[in-house]
């Protein structure tokens, strides 16, 4: 079977959808623009899907080629839209952009036409491959049929999302117009795409450019510091040890001195610093992590936050949504979205 599809941007079309979060009695209908490729001849994972509230009605057409991202026009300079970057390790087959729905549901569920989003984009990418997943497992090197969709190693995981960007530059993405959050492994991505220019992840990158500025960047029970989580799980992971070193092995390679390169938690200060003078990079942060995480380490957004915190320019704030198991931002919804409000609020009072 084909892993590659010939869709183009002229093939997709606004749909009516319903999104459901359990916390919501109801679902929530919802236009949705599904798997907008973002790269040419692309693979069944190399797309975003867009979101949009029923209160766009008026401006949104059933069956019409989506031309840009749903808009209202404000006297607000607060960012109207999220950009959000899965999980999953990388390589969870079963885990995509449609991960985000629960969160959609609460930030569409209000018929209210004043909603503070606009639109919500959730990026697919390229996953590595998983020869252990219990019902899909998928290992190229014992002969499976190949899947380019579930053969990535890094930088191919940060390349997919960077053409994403490119894309959604040309769907109206600009500078502060929207937040950026990720989750575990998208938390990783996130932090890759809006610390460091394109070019730092290869020479195949040159070509591609750095995304449009976020006005904040969000973290959720994120993954910052690759070495770390084999080196430096603490006593309360440590038995996850050898299951993040397989996994980061097929996601970054054997080599595990590249590792600490492809570490968004390992910036330059000095490098960083002056990407925030110049401009390039959001002034606001904000991290959390579940302290009940059963998969990933405080740790992980502790030493992350020591280390923005050394940057002059970037206001890091701690969240306090994130609360039980590593997948219940995303399973749950409302922690995503609640985090969403914090930091509007957080812009908002800045003026």
């Amino acid at each position: 079977m084909s892993t590659t599809m010939e869709t183009t941007t002229e093939d997709v079309k606004w749909q009516l959808a319903e999104v459901a979060s359990p916390h919501i009695p109801n679902p929530v209908s919802v236009y949705v623009a599904r798997n907008v490729p973002y790269a040419s001849n692309p693979n069944r994972l190399q797309n975003v899907t867009i979101y949009a509230p029923h209160s766009l009605e008026p401006s949104i057409n059933i069956g019409e080629v989506i031309t840009s991202i749903p808009s209202v026009a404000s006297p607000s300079k607060s960012p109207q839209w999220l950009v959000h970057i899965h999980g999953g390790a990388w390589r969870d087959p079963f885990l995509d952009s449609s991960s985000i729905e629960a969160a959609v549901a609460h930030a569409f569920s209000s018929d209210d036409s004043d909603v503070p989003i606009s639109a919500i984009v959730s990026i697919n990418y390229t996953l590595s491959p998983f020869p252990t997943h219990p019902t899909l497992p998928y290992d190229p090197k014992k002969g499976d049929q190949m899947d380019a969709s579930r053969s990535a190693k890094h930088p191919g995981h940060i390349k997919d999302v960077l053409q994403a960007f490119t894309l959604l530059r040309s769907l109206g993405l600009k500078d502060d117009s929207y937040l950026l959050s990720g989750h575990s492994a998208g938390a990783c991505l996130a932090f890759q795409a809006a610390l460091f220019d394109a070019q730092y992840w290869g020479p195949e990158l040159e070509v591609i450019p750095s995304p449009p500025r976020p006005a904040a960047v969000l973290g959720l029970n994120g993954l910052y510091d690759i070495p770390d989580l084999v080196s430096g799980l603490g006593d309360s992971h440590k038995h996850l040890q050898e299951v993040y070193e397989i996994l980061l092995v097929q996601a970054f390679g054997e080599d595990q001195t590249a590792w600490p390169a492809a570490s968004p938690g390992r910036f330059d200060v000095k490098t960083l610093t002056e990407r925030v003078k110049e401009g390039s990079v959001a002034r606001l942060v904000l991290l959390d992590q579940s302290p009940e995480d059963q998969l990933v380490p405080i740790s992980q957004a502790d030493k992350m936050e020591r280390h923005l915190k050394e940057v002059q320019g970037i206001k890091l704030v701690r969240g306090h949504r994130c609360q039980g198991r590593h997948a219940a931002p995303w399973e749950e919804g409302y922690m995503i979205w609640q985090s969403v409000l914090d930091v509007l609020g957080m812009l908002d009072s800045e003026g």
